[in-house]
C-alpha cells in the first residue's frame, strides 16, 4: 500500500470512528432527561403576631439511569402578585440514577411588610401566594441546567393583640397578706379563637417586685373581640413591706408594670402553637376605702 493510500484510509477511519463517537453522544445526550421536580408540601413551620414562616418540601424524581449533582437553587415569593421575597441559595444534593430526594425551602414574612408592600392587605385575614424556585442540576452531557418548579396558594395575616390592664382591685387585706386581682383587656383582631395554655407573669409596682407566677391555664379569647382575664394573687405583706399595705390601703398614686409570656395556641388549620409577650407600665390610685 503506497503512503497516499494508507492516509486515506487513516483519515477514513479517523472520520468514521468520529461519526459513530458523535452519534453515540447525540444518543446520549438525547437519552438525558431533567429531573421531575414537584412541592409536596406547604406547611407553617413557624409563626407568631410578627411574622410567619413557610416550608415548601420540594421532590425531586431522576429518571435517568446516571446519578445527577443539584448544585442551587434560587427562589421568588409573591403576595397577591407583589414580590416579597427573593434570592438564590447554593444547595448540593445528589440523587441517584433513578432514584427521589425531597429538600426543605423556608421563607420567612414579616407580617408589617407585607402591609406596607400591599396596602389593601390591611384589614383582609388572607392573601395569595405564589412560589416560583429555579433548580440548578449539573447533567450529564447537558452541563449545567435549570428545571423550574413552581406552587400557589392561601396564607393567613395575623395582626398583634391589644393588652392593656382593665382594673387593679384589693379583694382582702391584712397585715400581713392581701389578696388582688389584676384585670387584663385581651383585644383579638383575628378571626379565629386562641386558646391560653399558659400566661407567665411579673409584676413590679414602684419599682419593687411584688409577684410573679403562672396563671391563666385553660382560658379562651374569643376571635374578633375583646376578652377579659382575671389574674387572682395573693400577697405576702410581711415579704414585701408594710410599704405595700399602707398603698393598698390607701388613696396614693402608684407605678406598675406588668409583663407577661403567654403559650398559646391559635385555632387555625394551618397554625398551632406560639407565643405572645407584653409590657404595660403606668399609674395607677386605689379608690378610698
Amino acid at each position: 500500500m503506497t503512503y497516499p493510500k494508507f492516509v486515506s484510509v487513516i483519515l477514513l477511519t479517523c472520520t468514521l470512528l468520529l461519526l459513530d463517537g458523535c452519534a453515540a453522544l447525540e444518543d446520549l445526550s438525547n437519552s438525558i432527561q431533567k429531573p421531575q421536580l414537584s412541592v409536596e408540601n406547604v406547611r407553617v413551620s413557624d409563626f407568631n403576631f410578627e411574622e410567619i414562616e413557610l416550608t415548601y418540601d420540594i421532590k425531586v424524581n431522576n429518571p435517568n439511569a446516571l446519578s445527577v449533582q443539584m448544585l442551587a437553587y434560587d427562589y421568588n415569593l409573591d403576595i397577591n402578585e407583589n414580590t416579597l421575597v427573593s434570592g438564590d441559595q447554593k444547595k448540593q444534593l445528589a440523587i441517584e440514577a433513578s432514584g427521589e430526594s425531597t429538600f426543605q425551602v423556608p421563607m420567612r414574612l414579616n407580617f408589617a411588610d407585607i402591609y406596607r408592600s400591599v396596602q389593601s392587605l390591611r384589614n383582609s385575614e388572607e392573601a395569595s401566594y405564589n412560589f416560583l424556585s429555579n433548580l440548578t442540576f449539573d447533567l450529564p452531557v447537558l452541563g449545567q441546567t435549570k428545571v423550574p418548579v413552581s406552587k400557589e396558594g392561601r396564607i393567613p395575616l395575623l395582626k398583634t393583640p391589644r393588652i392593656s390592664l382593665e382594673d387593679f382591685n384589693v379583694t382582702g387585706i391584712s397585715l400581713s397578706s392581701a389578696d388582688i386581682n389584676l384585670q387584663l383587656r385581651f383585644d383579638n383582631p383575628n378571626s379565629f379563637v386562641i386558646d391560653v395554655h399558659s400566661l407567665n407573669y411579673d409584676l413590679m409596682i414602684n419599682g419593687d417586685q411584688w409577684a410573679n407566677g403562672t396563671a391563666l391555664e385553660g382560658a379562651t379569647i374569643k376571635q374578633k373581640g375583646v376578652t377579659t382575664l382575671n389574674i387572682p394573687i395573693s400577697l405576702n405583706i410581711s415579704k414585701i413591706g408594710m410599704s405595700a399595705y399602707r398603698l393598698l390601703t390607701g388613696d396614693e398614686a402608684f407605678k406598675y408594670q406588668i409583663k407577661g409570656d403567654f403559650d398559646l395556641n391559635a385555632r387555625h388549620e394551618l397554625l398551632g402553637q406560639t407565643t405572645f409577650d407584653f409590657l404595660r407600665s403606668g399609674n395607677l390610685s386605689l379608690p378610698s376605702n
